[in-house]
């Protein structure tokens, strides 16, 4: 039943349906069992904490990502509902692109084989999205299940990704190698870790989290330190997430005590001189290397691999301008399956393992052309137009826990384009499943604002989820009148 006599919004006003039996008196299955979203939230778990190592976690040729998105289509086939992609314009962009993407890939992997598909992952790992989303609707309280996990998930990040991070970088190629690759268990980036880090930080200042920990904003603190002194669009994700948070939110406290810490930090290395080197990167961490990486992103540096590696991207990024934009490849691009560093002559890597141009948006122009980039761009802008709409929306109505959902996410989704433009991040699985994951918890958060905010009245917000996730109260009052409907009818799972 809909109720559209009350409130800004259409609100449906239905309790979970009881379970029938089966032919022999067993109850079926319900859709409310959530053990293929737990076994996407380990996956998540390992790519943030082990990076490109827990990729190849699996029996070859199948691996760990491989095996969550077939379950989660099995899943989504037996229990998911598809009809709500279709009330929002980014689903349809969304399934554009990807219906865009099959027909543009067959010649391709007829040329090309495995290749192809291991390029088209940049778009294909979409169907993350639209099967969570699926997934999410068919149990909207799901959602609130997602951040509850969340929450468990960031201590372990903040304890975890700096420890495995330093382990990686003393210990070198003495880390053991998977049998089947030469890949190490462990390898993580600092660029992905710094996007992490920016998400979290945002379901601080969201209201969804509690940073009031002296522990937790210190951890938050050493990694930005240590990991942004590594990696440049990292570091500058962060900044550009902490600058939205600070203009939406210049009042939290958890935002001015992290630059305290942070400013104690610098004054302390640059004090003490402190230096940390590792063998393969001609940087260090230091107060003297962080300036330069100030330094190079709005001039010249002359230490270590700075303004090669800023150089280098220039190049191959007007290589790619000259002869899509302005050449034969405007309509077809360079296509899917063919190693555009070897192509365009900028491949680094002894292994020829580079592929893609150090920015994502770019990689779509190069091998999709003009119309390829257009359908990429709508569906990134859409999505983080109609996040934005829904958060200043949700905000005016005093929605406290649907706003600061919209702005973790809008957050987390920035972090994420910020570091693809300057890194090869979502044309993988490590990133790209993590960024597919947000992009459909967004699309499931757009619907249910607008058709069941009930949702989320049972997840305690602020300080309150220190002590407990779930409490009825707060915008509990607000909702009800709403829409008839009782936190008691929204199940855990």
């Amino acid at each position: 039943m809909t109720d559209r006599s009350v409130g800004m919004y259409p609100t449906l006003v239905q309790p979970p349906a009881p379970r029938q039996p089966l032919a022999d008196g067993t109850l079926a299955p319900t859709a409310g069992r959530s053990i293929w979203m737990a076994f996407l939230c380990v996956n998540l778990l390992g790519y943030a904490l082990l990076g490109k190592g827990w990729a190849y976690f699996g029996v070859p040729p199948v691996f760990v990502g491989e095996a969550v998105l077939f379950c989660g289509i099995v899943s989504f086939m037996l229990f998911g509902k598809w009809r709500g992609l279709f009330d929002l314009p980014a689903a349809w962009f969304l399934l554009l692109l990807v219906g865009w993407g099959i027909v543009r890939i067959l010649p391709d992997v007829s040329e090309y084989g495995a290749n192809a598909l291991r390029d088209a992952a940049v778009w294909g790992y979409s169907t993350f999205a639209i099967v969570l989303f699926g997934y999410i609707l068919a149990r909207p309280s799901r959602l609130a299940v997602l951040l509850r996990w969340y929450s468990a998930f960031v201590p372990i990040f903040l304890v975890g990704s700096p420890a495995i991070w330093l382990i990686y970088r003393i210990l070198g190629d003495s880390v053991m190698h998977w049998p089947w690759a030469d890949v190490p268990i462990i390898l993580p980036k600092g660029g992905d870790a710094m996007v992490h880090a920016s998400g979290i930080l945002a379901f601080w200042v969201a209201g969804l989290g509690s940073a009031s920990g002296f522990v937790r904003l210190l951890l938050l603190a050493f990694s930005v330190m240590l990991m942004g002194t590594f990696d440049r669009a990292g570091f500058v994700s962060f900044l550009a997430v902490f600058t939205m948070c600070a203009f939406l939110k210049p009042r939290d406290r958890s935002l001015w005590r992290l630059v305290a810490m942070i400013a104690c930090g610098l004054m302390i290395i640059a004090a003490s001189n402190v230096r940390f080197r590792t063998s393969d990167r001609e940087r260090d961490v230091s107060f003297t290397q962080i300036l330069e990486n100030m330094k190079s992103l709005v001039g010249v540096s002359s230490v270590g691999d700075l303004d090669d590696t800023k150089q280098w991207r220039l190049e191959w990024w007007g290589d790619i301008y000259v002869y899509t934009i302005l050449g034969k490849y405007f309509w077809t691009g360079k296509g899917f399956g063919i190693n555009l560093a070897d192509d365009d002559g900028y491949q680094v890597e002894i292994d020829g393992s580079l592929r893609n141009p150090h920015n994502g948006h770019l990689t779509m122009l190069a091998r999709g052309g003009v119309p390829g980039f257009a359908l990429w761009l709508l569906v990134q802008l859409s999505w983080g137009c109609s996040v934005l709409r829904s958060y200043v929306r949700s905000l005016g109505a005093g929605e406290t826990r649907w706003s600061g959902l919209f702005l973790f996410l809008l957050a987390y989704w920035l972090a994420f384009m910020i570091n693809t433009t300057f890194d090869v991040f979502i044309e993988g699985p490590v990133a790209g499943i993590w960024f597919w994951t947000i992009y459909g918890v967004g699309l499931a958060a757009m619907w249910l604002y607008r058709n069941n905010p009930a949702v989320l009245d049972r997840f305690a917000i602020g300080a309150d989820a220190e002590s407990t996730a779930w409490r009825p109260g707060g915008d509990v009052r607000r909702q009800r009148a709403r829409t008839n409907w009782s936190y008691r009818d929204v199940p855990l799972a």
